[in-house]
């Protein structure tokens, strides 16, 4: 019995050793978690896919000021593709995300893997697209909306 209550015991202190409270009141006894977090949306229209042919692949580049060194050190980022946006039936998938696709051809239908990614650097945000078979004659990914979660 005594070593189940210095289990519970220690327990107990490791769990208020670690612990922060977020609360909007101050209280001089609990320590405060402050974070910040933003959400942007990234619009990329079909027109504005680049071309990388030493990569082979298109991307997309945003300037973001929001994505300070401060942020770029100590944040947390998530990107998702949203589908359906501002409809009751929208969704988002987390990137990176393979998606499989087919295309009908003048000899039958051919199947591929495109391929969505994304980079994140100090004032930046890159989405990369990627076929399996780096056949894009003639192509340009569609256009599609992507949302960036930051939290710092």
């Amino acid at each position: 019995m005594r070593k189940y209550a210095f289990v519970l015991v220690l327990l107990c202190v490791l769990s208020c050793m670690t612990s922060c409270v977020y609360t909007t009141t101050t209280t001089p006894d609990v320590p405060e978690c402050r974070y910040h977090e933003k959400t942007i949306d990234l619009v990329v229209n079909q027109s504005e896919w680049k071309f990388d042919s030493q990569l082979k692949q298109y991307y997309v580049r945003f300037d973001l000021p929001e994505i300070t060194a401060e942020v770029y050190d100590f944040g947390n980022f998530s990107v998702h593709r949203e589908y359906n946006a501002g409809t009751p039936d929208a969704y988002q998938v987390a990137l990176p995300q393979s998606v499989y696709m087919s295309e009908q051809v003048s000899n039958g239908i051919i199947y591929y893997t495109q391929h969505i990614d994304y980079r994140i650097g100090v004032g930046y945000a890159e989405i990369q697209v990627t076929n399996s078979d780096y056949a894009y004659d003639p192509y340009n990914p569609e256009s599609m909306l992507f949302r960036l979660q930051l939290i710092w």
